[in-house]
């Protein structure tokens, strides 16, 4: 089996594990956001469920290529698309709940379950990104490269949320979650933009 097989089959199991892991904490994340109140915390739980959705196109897009190489490039450039119009999906919505926030002077509150979540979600997340990156290094696939990206930025976005949850509750720093979340808007928005165009014109 030639190397660019055994990475077709990395690149294939990075993303299984990214629906499973991404699904289910996106999932837990999103319905303990709507109990607390915290802004990041609902990013990192609909940037987990987006990259469970990229992870789902993406195993679509190796297993076309590992069946059928000569659709590689253009499947490519379609997973490339979508991953891209995930990310600004994501931006936008962090952009729009971070202003709604700052507005309300919303003040999220801290669970257990949050906590557990977020910490666990910052020790694995950033392990499964790297690996994603290098795989999609040696594929060339900025499919892959921005589906890593959308992982680096939950992982990103659960550190962020345990600093803004510590912020507010310690030091009554009621808007450091919706200012966080809108840096971290602000670089996915770029992330995406860059991938999506990229593929359109090619």
């Amino acid at each position: 089996m030639n190397t660019r097989a055994l990475d077709l089959r990395r690149a294939l199991r990075l993303s299984a594990l990214s629906i499973a892991w991404s699904g289910a904490a996106g999932s837990i994340a999103v319905y303990a956001a709507l109990v607390s109140g915290s802004l990041s915390l609902l990013g990192f739980g609909a940037d987990a469920v987006i990259d469970a959705v990229a992870s789902v196109v993406l195993v679509w897009r190796f297993m076309v290529e590992a069946r059928q190489p000569h659709r590689a490039e253009r499947v490519e450039r379609a997973a490339e698309r979508v991953v891209g119009l995930a990310l600004i999906a994501l931006a936008l919505y962090l952009a729009f709940g971070a202003v709604r926030a700052l507005v309300a002077r919303a003040h999220p509150e801290i669970s257990m379950v949050s906590l557990g979540l977020l910490f666990a979600s910052a020790f694995v997340l950033p392990s499964l990104a790297i690996a994603k990156y290098r795989v999609a290094s040696r594929l060339g696939s900025g499919a892959l490269r921005a589906d890593s990206i959308l992982t680096a930025v939950a992982a990103i976005l659960a550190v962020i949320s345990l600093a803004s949850l510590a912020a507010a509750q310690a030091l009554g720093l009621w808007w450091a979650d919706a200012i966080a979340a809108l840096i971290v808007g602000a670089i996915v928005l770029r992330e995406g933009w860059s991938s999506f165009s990229l593929a359109a014109t090619l």
